[in-house]
């Protein structure tokens, strides 16, 4: 059965106000980025967002107004610096803001999307002792828990390991996400799909939701991913929408396809640094970007093939060799 469908078809189908949400890759890398600006485009709000390594998405989703809730462990944007304006809503508080954020570790948040994926409610672990991660003061959902839909009544529980007498587990509560967006090289009209390079948590985080959405760069046949079917990471019973979005993980980057652009993250950078004591920079870049455009095919016809052609990756090699990297030498875009 093809699950083929149009990305705004499949956002409006799957994510709707209040979702508890995981975007797939990690940092400036495979981020479904198309699939972010839609989710802006359409006005999804209150979202809940979950992300072992939270970044470029889940920063917009907040400065947008999108998100109310992240639970993760870091935001930034690598080499390019730091989310000025995110920072700033986090300082001011939920009060304010009515935004929050809650700290875990990288570790933390894998336990408890495997526990999602196993089914099971709860996954001990030993990891972070003697860190504040796990000082109650430092948690930030904590009038959330119990009241809000999974949000987990506590941020963890300490128990008595029943096999050691007189040892104490700390228990973490499992993470399943109402749907679960990924970015990917390549996947079949029913869902099977293929990532190159790091997958990073990428399977729990399918595994674990209730709804999963495929944005790859190709849709190719079921026969070409029967060859060296060891490669391919998500199987077809996970997946309920497959969206072929070419350059989907802009500005990011896609391993084996285009790198990341650094001029539009410099000025990304530059607009939430400005934007911390203006906040109409922002705005004006997220009308220009996001909500001026049309569509994902609008913001590619925007970026211009030049800039595109730049950005492609050598096959060989995975990225662009010849891309501008130092960030204090970077000549203007193409």
């Amino acid at each position: 059965m093809s699950k083929v469908m149009e990305l705004r078809e499949a956002l409006k189908r799957y994510v709707r106000d209040g979702s508890v949400l995981c975007l797939g890759g990690i940092s400036l890398c495979r981020r479904p980025m198309a699939a972010t600006y839609e989710i802006i485009r359409l006005g999804i709000r209150d979202l809940h967002l979950i992300d072992i390594a939270p970044g470029m998405p889940q920063i917009l989703l907040a400065l947008a107004g999108s998100a109310s809730v992240v639970e993760g462990c870091w935001h930034g944007y690598e080499l390019f610096g730091h989310p000025y304006m995110w920072r700033n809503l986090v300082e001011r508080g939920p009060k304010e803001t009515g935004y929050r954020f809650d700290d875990e570790s990288h570790y933390m948040l894998s336990l408890r999307f495997v526990a999602g994926w196993l089914g099971v409610p709860f996954i001990p672990t030993y990891t972070a002792r003697g860190s504040d991660l796990w000082n109650p003061e430092f948690d930030n959902l904590w009038d959330l828990r119990g009241k809000r839909r999974r949000v987990a009544a506590k941020k963890f529980a300490v128990v008595e390991n029943p096999f050691k007498e007189g040892e104490l587990v700390r228990l973490l509560p499992a993470i399943n996400p109402d749907v679960t967006i990924i970015h990917a090289q390549m996947a079949a009209p029913d869902g099977t799909t293929r990532i190159l390079g790091a997958h990073f948590d990428d399977f729990v985080h399918a595994a674990a939701a209730d709804h999963v959405i495929i944005t790859c760069e190709q849709i190719v046949s079921r026969d070409t991913l029967a060859v060296n079917p060891e490669m391919n990471l998500i199987p077809s019973i996970y997946v309920d929408a497959v969206c072929q979005v070419p350059y989907g993980a802009h500005p990011g980057s896609c391993l084996g396809y285009y790198d990341y652009d650094p001029w539009f993250l410099n000025e990304l950078v530059r607009v939430t640094r400005e934007g911390e004591k203006n906040p109409e920079v922002f705005q004006r870049w997220l009308e220009e970007w996001v909500l001026g455009v049309e569509d994902h095919e609008a913001y590619l016809e925007k970026l211009g093939l030049r800039r595109l052609l730049a950005l492609r990756a050598d096959p060989a090699l995975g990225y662009a060799p010849t891309l501008p990297r130092r960030l204090h030498e970077m000549p203007p875009p193409p």
